[in-house]
């Protein structure tokens, strides 16, 4: 069905260009147009001065890493019939960044990614990615919610009970979620795809103009082997967020045990997720969110802002604004 839609080429330029002006607007409005814009910037120029550069120097080494393992991970899902080499596949990744900056809960990669991917692919880079994102998902829910609960009992125990406690639970939810993710869920699409080809579920996917047969096709040539690896890259996707988010954190003088830490950064990227606005209109909610966690410990709220401000630049604007050149450049 995707592969049928037909556009002119003058389209593809008016639809370029208005993409481009807002995402940029959105980031200008969002980074500058605050109050607090100058004593964020007088905070970050200071602490340039200090032995603390250390640690913005080596967030910023981590950045691209970041999307280079959400290519490997895509990657995962695509390889079994996509021709795309890595460069095109990073390409692609970082389009989907540059359109999720305007569409809630990174649904911008559908589009992004749709965008660079060959004709004739398109249908399947969109199950691709779901199956990507899913093992993200899964992740996120398996650190989000122990972490949540981690904040509940860390100022009532002891620091021995709080480690273990801590432990315990992301060991308990990493064997849980990868049964599920990788045996489970797979294993109910391969063994139950004919009972999907209801006539409910027939009808279901007509409406929101899916093919159903290709996409059952494209599910049941993921084995578990696959869902293993995406969900390997997931996980150490999100363990090198965690290592940034911490660096940051010390780089403005937020110096906190490493397991609260942790805590923290797990509890407030489930929160922001949970958030239903693109990130370029919500960066004012992520830094509310980011003052909640870190109060607990007495942080200081210029440092906690300009931390999740100064993570959003490296982490989502400049891919974005990458990822919207390559956009730019297809047509």
């Amino acid at each position: 069905m995707f592969e049928r839609i037909k556009t002119t080429p003058q389209l593809w330029v008016l639809f370029r260009y208005l993409l481009a002006f807002a995402i940029v607007w959105g980031l200008y409005t969002e980074l500058f147009s605050h109050n607090n814009i100058g004593e964020l910037w007088s905070l970050f120029r200071h602490n340039l001065s200090g032995a603390a550069l250390a640690y913005l120097l080596f967030c910023c080494f981590l950045m691209p890493f970041n999307w280079l393992l959400e290519t490997y991970k895509w990657r995962v899902f695509t390889q079994p019939w996509s021709g795309m080499s890595f460069v095109q596949s990073w390409h692609a990744v970082l389009a989907g960044v540059s359109a999720s900056m305007l569409l809630p809960n990174r649904s911008g990669d559908y589009l992004g990614r749709w965008l660079l991917t060959p004709k004739g692919q398109k249908t399947q880079i969109l199950l691709a990615t779901i199956a990507s994102n899913y093992c993200q998902f899964l992740v996120l829910l398996g650190m989000g919610f122990p972490s949540l609960l981690w904040l509940r009992y860390y100022v009532k125990s002891s620091p021995i009970e709080q480690t273990g406690l801590f432990l315990s639970f992301i060991i308990v939810l990493f064997v849980c979620l990868l049964l599920l993710g990788v045996v489970v869920i797979p294993w109910l699409l391969h063994h139950y795809a004919e009972r999907i080809k209801g006539e409910a579920w027939r009808g279901f996917f007509k409406f929101v103009q899916m093919p159903l047969q290709q996409g059952l096709d494209i599910t049941e040539r993921y084995s578990w082997r696959t869902f293993a690896a995406g969900f390997g890259y997931a996980w150490l996707r999100y363990g090198l967020y965690s290592i940034q988010y911490y660096a940051i954190l010390r780089f403005y003088g937020i110096d906190l045990p490493l397991d609260a830490a942790l805590a923290g950064v797990g509890s407030i990227y489930l929160l922001q997720t949970a958030i239903p606005l693109p990130p370029v209109l919500a960066l004012l909610a992520r830094g509310e969110i980011a003052l909640l966690i870190w109060g607990i410990w007495g942080a200081n709220a210029l440092s906690i802002l300009a931390a999740s401000y100064t993570l959003f630049v490296l982490n989502l604007a400049f891919p974005a604004l990458l990822g919207l050149f390559y956009i730019v450049k297809k047509w």
